[in-house]
């Protein structure tokens, strides 16, 4: 009877334990294959991570090395920009780091146990520097010019456009205000007066017919020393970024928050002075030497450039002088004077106000020739002027045959500041896209770039990678990466 119940009691153990073991069996089998399915998702993770960094890895170095930007070229020395073929690296850097045969002694050290592999990889959205109309280009300039110069100058260039704004000094065309009074003046020639009893045809000759000439002939020669010396390097402009189709991306990323405001704006406009050459500072082995003056005009040579910047500056400098003398009682009571003497000298006292709007739109204009040569030639012009930093005299000016250099107190604004005036009135978009004519014309000229395109040069990607084991389990994950 005892013998009976020991071995009932050994038949429940067997039982027992043989159902225990099938749980322990299954509850093992489950957690290895949880370890496995966490394992292969960690891999993923990692491996994606790796790759899309091998990817930002590969930004463009010359595009660095001249303007501090991070962008990747799709066309990776090509003639043909290709997002495509970006996939086709990630997934190549992907798959290596699956693989692990870079690994050293990887034959020894390294097994894949997890044998996952790559299926596909897509690209789903990528942004590249023409987007938002420069938006994405914009972005960057405005970081790296943070980083490397801060921006304590932006309040000073602010109240300048300030004072720009407020007086409308690119409003005014005093040029062409002054030729229409000369017109009138002039018209009373042949006028028939009365000369102590005699009849007399009247020949008005109209005060400053030098300075009108020195603007109509083109003014370069004056302010600048020899005209010889300035570049007339030009460009065809054609197959540059302004002016060809455009490859599109798909915009800045929800997660990338850039303002674009105005203080971004003035940043932006400092890294095109900091990047670009100009006038007074060339930059060595660029198609275009006056960079920065042809992102303030467009045209397709330098001394086409050069001459409408100085025109530029002459307009602005003139309306800016107008604002001075109508408000310097003295000078407005000199012209009076000298209106009136020129008309009794006619005998026709009406056209007195005519020769003073003459005189004083002749004086504002002599003033600005004298000043845009001083810019010209490294000394600074205040953006407003007081009696003490006005140059000419009337009588100077009746008798100007030339611009005479004197030496400027180390007080106004210089030439790069009147060119950071021009870079606030010029809309953002168009200064964007001729900066980047100008990087593809600077990058073109370097070793393997000579297809380089700033629309094929991506910012930040948006990738989608699909991974397959050996039991045809596939995974999907989705990754946004970018400078």
């Amino acid at each position: 009877m005892q013998n009976r119940k020991i071995n009932n009691l050994h038949g429940y153990l067997t039982v027992y334990l043989s159902l225990i073991l099938t749980v322990m069996i299954s509850l093992c089998l489950t957690l290895i294959l949880g370890v496995r399915e966490n394992t292969r998702r960690m891999q993923i993770e990692c491996v994606t991570d790796i790759g899309m960094n091998n990817i930002l890895a590969e930004y463009h170095r010359e595009l660095f090395k001249q303007y501090g930007l991070f962008f990747i070229d799709t066309s990776y020395g090509s003639d043909v920009a290709s997002y495509e073929e970006t996939g086709r690296h990630l997934k190549h850097y992907v798959q290596m780091n699956l693989e692990g045969d870079d690994i050293l002694l990887s034959s020894l050290l390294y097994r894949d146990l997890l044998k996952l592999k790559v299926n596909k990889v897509g690209i789903l959205d990528v942004s590249v520097a023409s987007d938002e109309e420069g938006e994405v280009l914009r972005r960057q300039a405005v970081d790296v010019i943070k980083q490397k110069s801060g921006v304590s100058y932006v309040q000073e260039v602010q109240n300048w456009y300030t004072i720009v704004q407020t007086y409308k000094l690119t409003e005014r065309d005093v040029f062409q205000e002054q030729k229409e009074a000369r017109t009138k003046l002039e018209s009373w020639n042949g006028t028939i007066v009365m000369d102590n009893g005699m009849k007399k045809e009247v020949q008005v000759a109209v005060p400053g017919a030098n300075i009108t000439s020195f603007w109509e002939a083109g003014v370069l020669s004056l302010v600048v020393d020899d005209i010889a010396t300035l570049s007339n390097q030009s460009v065809d402009l054609n197959s540059y970024i302004s002016e060809r189709t455009i490859l599109p991306g798909t915009g800045i990323p929800e997660s990338i928050v850039f303002e674009d405001n105005w203080v971004d704006q003035l940043l932006f406009h400092e890294y095109v002075l900091c990047y670009t050459g100009r006038y007074d500072q060339q930059k060595d082995h660029s198609l275009l030497k006056y960079q920065t003056e042809y992102i303030l005009t467009g045209k397709n040579n330098d001394l086409q450039n050069l001459k409408s910047i100085v025109y530029k500056l002459l307009a602005l400098r003139a309306a800016a002088n107008m604002i001075y003398l109508t408000n310097d009682a003295e000078k407005m009571k000199l012209t009076e004077l000298a209106a009136q003497l020129l008309a009794s000298l006619i005998l026709l006292p009406q056209t007195a106000p005519l020769f003073q709007t003459v005189l004083v739109l002749t004086w504002a204009m002599a003033e600005s020739l004298y000043d845009v040569t001083q810019l010209f030639h490294g000394n600074r012009i205040p953006l407003m002027k007081t009696k003490y930093s006005w140059h000419y005299s009337l009588e100077e000016i009746l008798s100007l045959n030339g611009m005479v250099i004197q030496k400027n107190p180390k007080s106004g604004l210089c030439y790069s500041d009147y060119l950071r005036i021009l870079l606030c009135l010029q809309k953002k978009e168009t200064t964007t896209f001729r900066l980047m004519n100008i990087m593809e014309m600077d990058i073109r000229q370097t070793k393997g770039n000579s297809f380089f395109r700033m629309d094929g040069c991506i910012d930040s990607i948006r990738a989608v990678i699909e991974f397959a084991g050996k039991d045809k389990k596939t995974y999907t994950i989705e990754r946004t990466y970018g400078y």
